[in-house]
């Protein structure tokens, strides 16, 4: 895979005041380029879509600062290319420390859902996948349904020989697209206090309803 190029780089603690944050994880988007990756995030993390065509062929790094129960955490979204066979000691590492993965297919690419086997099956290489939070997104369900090039059984059946839940959205109208994200940072989350739980650490679970209300999609930075 091909970073960034090195003036596009741009200094963390230049976007995000790191001093308000618990704590960082890192969540992978895996699937063909096709499906809209990039416009899930920009949906996602500064709610807008773009309709000409994201043709990028390097990694990019989406952040989002995610407010729960009195706390603040820096979100970290790693959108790659498509993969190669021969990867780097940072694409490696990224892979071993990210916190979740979500696999992405789109309703007008019946190949993307097929792939979706690849992307796991690379993935195997170098992450034992039981020790992550994963999903599946299908993109583009704004489509009307003579568009449609998947059906909801073919769905249906690659989550259940994955094991992954099934989250439909549209990048283009937003619709789910919150919701699910939401779904799998809420079980990183709570698999994090968990984990420290068991450590002895101790968390404050009471949350206002004005909290709930202004969990905010606050600035995503693209890398």
């Amino acid at each position: 895979m091909k970073s960034a190029p090195e003036q596009e780089d741009l200094n963390e603690t230049d976007l995000i005041d790191l001093s308000t944050i618990s704590e960082t994880f890192n969540i992978i988007l895996m699937g063909d380029s096709s499906t809209g990756k990039t416009s899930i995030l920009q949906r996602f993390c500064d709610n807008f879509f773009k309709t000409e065509k994201n043709n990028i062929n390097y990694l990019q790094i989406f952040k989002k600062v995610y407010l729960l129960l009195n706390k603040s955490y820096l979100i970290k979204f790693w959108d790659p290319p498509d993969f190669m066979d021969n990867c780097n000691d940072f694409e490696i590492n990224m892979f071993r420390n990210c916190d979740g993965i979500i696999y992405i297919c789109s309703y007008d690419n019946a190949a993307s859902l097929t792939h979706i086997n690849t992307w796991y099956q690379f993935l195997t290489q170098y992450v034992d996948l039981s020790t992550k939070e994963m999903a599946l997104f299908v993109n583009k369900k704004d489509l009307k349904e003579e568009n449609k090039n998947i059906t909801e059984e073919q769905i249906d059946k690659k989550s259940k020989d994955l094991q992954l839940d099934i989250f439909e959205i549209s990048a283009k109208s937003g619709y789910n697209v919150n919701k699910s994200f939401k779904n799998i940072i809420d079980k990183i989350i709570e698999k994090y206090k968990n984990i420290n739980k068991s450590k002895g650490y101790e968390y404050n679970t009471e949350s206002s309803d004005n909290e709930i209300e202004n969990e905010k999609e606050e600035g995503c930075s693209i890398i």
